[in-house]
């Protein structure tokens, strides 16, 4: 698939449902943050959303407005996944469902996403939460060094240092101005890193460990950096 090809589909699934809430979405941001990208954090909840009306998708306290593109069955999706955090060699410390996911405070970014190809996506609204809120859930505080970002699958597993991992920009997004991720861009949980080239970005998130040695996810393996900077020139004040 081509590079200009790629992009048009990602700005096509952006414009058919982001962009058209990005009026929402600064609406409920603070008005200095959301023009710069910085990241704004709020409780989770029903009451809290800003996403009504929409339909009771998850259950009778959360209400999330599903996609007009890439119509999915949240709840079947759902009934078979949960987020499991942990580290290395040790059974699960934490098991959240989507529900109890989103329950957790949630955090809304403006900021650009960048291919390896050389296209880039300006001011993509997430919607997610910080690896650091599921920490102070947990009452755990990791000693290691690496976080490995496991896959539904375990194909396109990926790896970044705990400090990158806890960076405020670095987001576990489920949805993007105020509807549901596609089910074809990682949907229900997917990692954003917006320093980094997009291919650090896993997508299909199930399982966070904690382990002393970083690990070659798919596209490091591959031949592509570990690092995955994305080049000065691209990066746009404020929104990486």
């Amino acid at each position: 698939m081509s590079s200009d090809h790629e992009r048009r589909e990602f700005l096509k699934w952006l414009g058919a449902g982001a962009v058209a809430s990005l009026g929402l979405f600064a609406a409920s941001c603070d008005t200095t943050t959301g023009s710069t990208g910085a990241p704004t954090t709020r409780t989770g909840g029903a009451m809290e959303y800003p996403f009504s009306p929409g339909r009771n998708l998850i259950s009778k306290e959360i209400q999330w407005r599903v996609r007009t593109v890439d119509q999915q069955d949240l709840e079947e999706i759902l009934s078979g996944w949960t987020l499991k955090v942990g580290q290395r060699g040790r059974r699960a410390q934490k098991t959240y469902t989507f529900a109890e996911l989103v329950a957790l405070p949630r955090t809304d970014m403006l900021v650009d996403f960048h291919c390896v190809e050389g296209w880039s996506v300006h001011d993509i609204p997430w919607n997610g939460v910080h690896l650091s809120a599921i920490l102070e859930d947990m009452g755990f505080t990791p000693t290691q060094r690496y976080v490995t970002f496991h896959t539904i699958g375990g194909k396109y597993n990926e790896s970044l240092p705990l400090e990158q991992a806890l960076d405020p920009r670095t987001l576990l997004a489920y949805g993007v101005g105020g509807n549901t991720l596609p089910l074809k861009r990682g949907f229900p949980l997917r990692l954003v890193v917006p320093g980094l080239l997009a291919y650090k970005s896993a997508k299909y998130v199930e399982t966070i460990e904690f382990t002393d040695e970083q690990v070659e996810g798919f596209w490091v393996a591959r031949g592509y950096p570990y690092e995955a900077t994305v080049p000065r020139e691209r990066l746009r004040k404020g929104k990486f």
